[in-house]
């Protein structure tokens, strides 16, 4: 019985003093010492189990007390500050900015002040000690690049009445090669370049795609052809004779000319050819970047946005060359951004627009450089400054083409794998001299001076009054459209007359009565010319001085829109 205690004892882990136990184990061991014969200790028993309930209760008690005490810690305590980590001037120091203010502050020794890198988040207590890493901010401003200073500093804004600014590099960005116009985002403090940016409208926006465009595929276009080749391939092929002779290579080009005739197809054609003459002459490999850009897509509202579209795109064209590629500005509808300054609506912006474009030009060398060539409906409307010599050197004018250009051009769609009808290739030795014989007979039809072929008449100042006939107004695109309109009559047919006994004799081709009847299509329903009552929009299709003309009017409409489609068949 006296050693029973001590046993006990042993087993809840305490002492003889009873040092460590909780207040229901002093008591079993208080029980335990007493005899089971003992009436009393059946009372203590009892008394065990509430004791036990007291215990559980103060326990849940003083985990409350605790978790209240932590959470008066929180509220009471003060915030932590966000701010920038800049460098380490020293080994245990570091350079932060906090709400636009500079600190040199101590760094918490459980974090490692090598790790932290330059533009990052780092959090800081009351008394300015880093104790935490937060990594690089996901959001911030973003603005445009000016300047590049060095290897570590970058010179941003500028723009809009915006205050220049020059930051710092961060750690992601400190191998990224930049340039100026490159988007970067910065802290909210303005101290640190944290990413750069893809543009919302890509560098390469304006970026077209050249085909395998050999001059062959242009047709109707010999004169046009021939002075650009004149321009572009004398230079490369026979350079030191240019040498010797101190001749100046052309820097620019002027396409002019109604539309549709070209000029676009033309200004790729330049970029194919003139590329795969530089390959072949250099022997290295060298890719054209045509960059096709519409004169109205400069036009910005905003002041100065104009001007700075065109640095970009020059700068652009100049950083592929020096990336190896040959680029080409191709500019459609320049009238509407280089037009003459104080005839232009646009006057405000144009008088800052063409000088920067004259400036930008100014900067190209030659051909060897960038290669420059506008197109324009009317070229009359170009401002003199851009088309003077050493700026625009040759002006090329592409014109309609005459019976010739026309079956080179209806030669071009009408290939040799299309299924023409047996009418067409009955009495013929092959499907070339078929095709070649179904476009003779459709040019002696369309280019007839008849009465169905009258379009307009024009009514110049002398009183005199000129004839224009549909043949007169053939482009390249509407014998394209004439060609696409008889493909789709033929596909018609053929679709009608599938498992039909009619399939048989060979009339799911395409046939000299589509090909008529497309072409009288194409000039009735008028939708490629403008409406006849504005004068202006027909100076730009026709070939006419716009100070001698007084009057343009539709030639016998009333006729032309009662005459059925058969008429002209």
């Amino acid at each position: 019985m006296n050693e029973q205690p001590d046993d006990e004892l042993e087993r809840y882990g305490g002492t003889a003093g009873g040092e460590g136990l909780s207040l229901l184990q002093a008591f079993d061991l208080a029980v335990a010492s007493i005899s089971p014969h003992d009436p009393l200790r059946r009372e203590f028993l009892a008394l065990r189990e509430a004791i036990a309930d007291q215990e559980e209760m103060i326990g849940d008690a003083r985990q409350m007390i605790e978790k209240l005490e932590e959470v008066i810690k929180k509220v009471t305590s003060p915030a932590n500050r966000i701010g920038t980590f800049l460098g380490n001037p020293s080994r245990d120091t570091a350079h932060i900015v906090v709400g636009g203010s500079d600190y040199y502050c101590n760094v918490d020794p459980r974090l490692s002040i090598s790790k932290l890198k330059k533009g990052t988040r780092v959090l800081v207590n009351e008394a300015y000690v880093v104790v935490g890493d937060l990594g690089f901010e996901t959001g911030g401003p973003v603005t445009k690049i000016t300047e590049v200073l060095g290897t570590d500093r970058l010179r941003v804004g500028g723009e809009h009445g915006m205050q220049s600014t020059v930051l710092q590099r961060s750690a992601e960005l400190a191998k990224s090669t930049l340039k100026s116009g490159d988007e970067v985002r910065v802290d909210p403090s303005y101290r640190m370049a944290l990413e750069a940016m893809s543009h919302p409208e890509s560098r390469d926006h304006y970026l077209d795609v050249v085909p395998e465009l050999p001059w062959e595929k242009v047709g109707g276009q010999d004169e046009a052809l021939q002075a650009i080749k004149d321009a572009i391939e004398l230079p490369l092929i026979h350079g030191e004779l240019f040498q010797k002779f101190q001749h100046a290579t052309p820097k620019g080009f002027l396409l002019y000319g109604p539309p549709g005739c070209g000029k676009t197809l033309i200004g790729k054609a330049t970029a194919y050819n003139l590329t795969k003459q530089l390959r072949e002459k250099t022997g290295h490999e060298m890719k054209e970047y045509f960059m096709h850009v519409k004169g109205p897509e400069i036009l910005n509202m905003w002041v100065g946005e104009s001007e700075r579209i065109v640095r970009d795109i020059f700068a652009t064209a100049r950083e592929k060359r020096r990336e190896g590629f040959l680029p080409f500005l191709f500019i459609d509808e320049a009238e509407s951004i280089l037009g003459t300054r104080r005839a232009s609506r646009h006057s405000n912006i144009l008088s800052t627009l063409v000088p920067m474009f004259c400036s930008e030009m100014d900067g190209i060398d030659s051909l060897d450089d960038v290669v420059i060539i506008l197109a324009s409906n009317r070229a009359d409307l170009i401002d003199p400054a851009i088309l003077r010599p050493g700026r625009i050197d040759r002006k090329i004018k592409v014109q309609r083409p005459n019976r010739v250009g026309a079956r080179e051009i209806y030669r071009i769609y009408l290939t040799d794998a299309l299924p023409y009808a047996a009418s067409v290739t009955r009495d013929a030795s092959s499907t070339g001299e078929a095709i070649n014989g179904l476009i003779d007979r459709l040019l002696e039809a369309q280019f007839a001076r008849r009465d169905e072929n009258k379009f307009l008449e024009i009514t110049l100042r002398s009183g005199r009054k000129e004839m224009v006939y549909r043949s007169d107004l053939l482009s390249g695109a509407i014998i394209a459209s004439i060609v696409e309109r008889a493909k789709g009559r033929a596909i018609k047919r053929a679709i009608a007359s599938s498992g039909a006994s009619s399939s048989a004799d060979g009339a799911d081709g395409i046939t000299e009565e589509d090909l008529q009847f497309a072409f009288h299509a194409e000039f009735s329903e008028n939708d490629i010319f403008p409406p006849a009552d504005i004068t202006e929009d027909w100076f730009k299709l026709i070939d006419y001085d716009p100070e001698n003309v007084v009057k343009i009017a539709p030639a016998r409409a009333a006729e032309q829109k009662s005459r059925p489609p058969s008429a002209v068949i």
